[in-house]
């Protein structure tokens, strides 16, 4: 129910984990204390993952991205799942929207 927004006059990276540090705190036993972290870098949106069990990212597209201890360029919308794939509406899943 929260929405953060990265630009470039403001904030420019979100941390995702289950630790309370985190910018979004998921709790679940396959997500790491810092998991992932979202970075806005120039014009391009990069997911870092940081974890052991990586994380999945489901385009609206349909595109299906598996990232681990690597990165990768967020494009269009979809959904972020930390150490599985996650369903939409669920407490595991992190909607995301790259607008220019």
């Amino acid at each position: 129910g929260h929405q953060l927004v990265l630009s470039a006059d403001g904030a420019r990276s979100v941390t995702l984990g289950r630790a309370d540090e985190n910018d979004v705190t998921i709790k679940g036993n396959l997500i790491s204390r810092v998991h992932a972290r979202i970075v806005l870098n120039k014009s391009h949106y990069v997911l870092v993952d940081e974890s052991t069990n990586g994380t999945f990212v489901q385009r609206d597209d349909g595109e299906e991205i598996y990232v681990r201890r690597d990165s990768a360029q967020l494009t269009g919308s979809g959904l972020i799942g930390l150490g599985r794939v996650a369903a939409r509406g669920t407490l595991l899943a992190v909607e995301y929207s790259c607008e220019d």
